[in-house]
């Protein structure tokens, strides 16, 4: 989709706070690809493990605690925003992680 960032983009927009490498891939991939955005929104442990992304203890469980209304709420935020708007999706992710 045009204006959407690359995945290394968004990686070079994340904050460098106590995220591991797997955790910044798996913002990027759910930024850049909305087929991953709606298997996170369903399953985002399966996600992640289908992608290969592997995250630290703290954030696999702090993925599973996130309530499947506020990822679906987060996902589809994403979905009907203007492209242009994907730093509004990673800043929203980082206010509920």
């Amino acid at each position: 989709m045009a204006g959407q960032p690359s995945e290394q983009q968004v990686r070079d927009q994340i904050p460098q706070r106590e995220l591991s490498r797997g955790f910044q891939d798996m913002l990027g991939r759910m930024i850049s690809d909305p087929d991953f955005r709606k298997q996170m929104s369903d399953n985002p442990e399966q996600a992640v493990k289908g992608a290969g992304i592997q995250l630290d203890p703290q954030e696999l469980e702090r993925l599973r605690a996130m309530a499947p209304e506020d990822r679906q709420k987060i996902f589809q935020e994403m979905d009907t925003r203007d492209s242009k708007a994907w730093w509004v999706f990673v800043w929203r992710w980082f206010s509920w992680w």
